[in-house]
């Protein structure tokens, strides 16, 4: 199972989003071609789990101001072109004046092009995703359907339930769903539970890193982009 097998441990599933998520329609759609041809479920719960822009601005106006707290004044400019007024006034009511009054000089400085919006529609699904992964955004309380349980990957892997099961009930037992488990001694499943939370504390550890750096990223390009102003 070439493409999958990568992503089947523990934490690789929220990877496997990350990738597509951030990907051109074109790759999205390719990447999910072929995950259908390994293992429908797979994609079935990726295409339920995934972000995407008109997703979050389904949610509430508590966590849709949440996200753009955090986003650059540039990246937001940029998506604003790209969003419909409606969508703009969600957040820009918790904004002070003078941060409405600093977006609004950047957004009427320059028009983006279809490339930059995009871009900046990514970084938007980027800190979204290592909000939920860190915690800072609860998606469990405000759109349950997109909470990504624990052992996930091992209910996909099992075959136990259908991704719209587990999605329904992120928080439900899975000894029905690994029948192998009850025969499984007790110290083979502290092990793996201590493994999980290792891996788990890695892959927090890797999307900090991951945030700062594209953080990083963002302002050396905005410096860039003004010294050759």
């Amino acid at each position: 199972m070439g493409l999958l097998l990568r992503y089947q441990r523990a934490g690789g599933f929220v990877q496997l989003l990350q990738l597509i998520e951030t990907c051109g329609k074109q790759k999205q759609d390719n990447f999910l071609n072929m995950i259908e041809s390994e293992d429908p479920r797979w994609a079935k719960a990726v295409r339920e789990k995934m972000l995407t822009v008109e997703r979050i601005f389904s949610w509430d106006d508590n966590a849709v101001a949440d996200i753009f707290s955090r986003l650059q004044v540039l990246t937001i400019a940029t998506a604003m072109h790209g969003l419909s007024q409606e969508q703009s006034a969600r957040f820009l009511k918790t904004f002070t004046h003078a941060q409405k009054r600093n977006l609004e000089d950047i957004f009427n400085a320059k028009t983006p092009s279809e490339a930059e919006i995009t871009a900046a529609f990514l970084k938007i699904l980027q800190e979204t995703r290592t909000m939920i992964s860190q915690g800072y955004l609860r998606v469990e309380k405000f759109a349950p359907q997109f909470a990504i349980p624990e052992n996930y990957e091992e209910k996909l892997v099992s075959g136990g339930g259908t991704a719209v099961a587990i999605a329904e009930n992120p928080g439900a037992k899975t000894e029905k769903q690994r029948p192998a488990a009850t025969t499984k001694p007790a110290p083979s499943r502290a092990l793996t539970a201590e493994q999980i939370l290792a891996l788990q504390n890695k892959l927090r550890e890797l999307l900090d890193e991951n945030s700062k750096l594209k953080s990083d990223l963002a302002e050396l390009q905005e410096k860039l982009r003004k010294s050759a102003a």
